[in-house]
């Protein structure tokens, strides 16, 4: 039983960190994140309006997991706060005494929490500062244990290009069946260029923790007046594709997005929805 709880650990864990909680998180997220939702990944670019706004979203992966995410953002005076949550379900688990031959004993479930308190602020009419302070817990059949950690993210835009530095998941260690979990943490690079009407992104990623590197190029464009649609090609340990659509119909915003993940895992769908009150 063991083994097979700390290959759980090993193989899953807090990295529903690295999930994507919003359609965005399957295309350029570091980059291209904007609004409510860059909260989740890069809190530089997390900028909201006056009124209270709202998004919520939800994100179905390969092998049954899912996960619901809310994001709530509100200005006040020059200042951008906001609220994130995230709660990662991996779905029914099977305990084998010998994984994964012999036949299993019990299911049980497991599943990630995260709340997210950011905020975001002008340093200069282009340069921007964000940070974010998380709350993660992480339970796993009768273990459980929490962690904190804090993103911090600088940004530099314009109308037609940008750029982004930020380090992501810095912070304390679950222990669960006395084990040790770091969280998976990332130092990311990311940046944008409009070329007409098509705007071109690229993230790169580096995994503090596995001492490896992931990126992502993208494109968005829009095709209607209220739809635009993106695409991208990632790389986590094998290529595979991102989609994307956004539809603004003025009183909400709703987005889709979705990929192919590597190793035949399966398809990942997300939607979401966003309105202010």
């Amino acid at each position: 039983m063991n083994t097979f709880l700390l290959f759980m650990i090993a193989a899953a864990g807090v990295k529903s960190l690295l999930m994507p909680p919003t359609p965005v998180g399957v295309l350029t997220s570091f980059s291209m994140a904007q609004h409510e939702e860059a909260i989740f990944y890069n809190p530089a670019n997390f900028e909201t309006r006056d009124n209270l706004t709202i998004e919520c979203s939800y994100n179905r992966f390969y092998l049954s997991m899912q996960s619901v995410s809310l994001s709530i953002g509100k200005k006040i005076k020059n200042i951008d706060f906001g609220i994130g949550i995230v709660n990662y379900d991996y779905g029914e688990i099977e305990w084998r005494p010998n994984y994964p031959t012999e036949d299993p004993l019990i299911s049980y479930s497991a599943y990630d929490f995260a709340l997210i308190l950011g905020t975001g602020i002008n340093l200069s009419p282009n340069g921007r500062f964000g940070l974010n302070l998380k709350y993660v817990t992480e339970n796993l059949y009768v273990y459980s244990d929490y962690a904190l950690a804090v993103d911090v993210a600088f940004s530099y835009r314009t109308p037609s290009n940008g750029i982004s530095f930020g380090a992501t998941n810095f912070g304390t260690k679950m222990t669960l069946n006395n084990g040790e979990v770091n969280l998976p943490a990332r130092l990311s690079l990311g940046g944008y260029q409009m070329v007409k009407t098509i705007t071109l992104s690229g993230d790169l990623h580096y995994l503090v923790n596995e001492a490896a590197f992931e990126f992502g190029i993208g494109a968005s464009m829009p095709i209607h007046r209220r739809v635009s649609i993106s695409a991208a090609a990632l790389y986590r340990e094998e290529f595979y594709p991102g989609f994307g659509i956004i539809v603004d119909t003025g009183i909400m915003e709703v987005k889709y997005g979705g990929s192919f993940y590597p190793k035949d895992l399966g398809m990942v769908n997300n939607i979401s929805i966003g309105f202010g009150l």
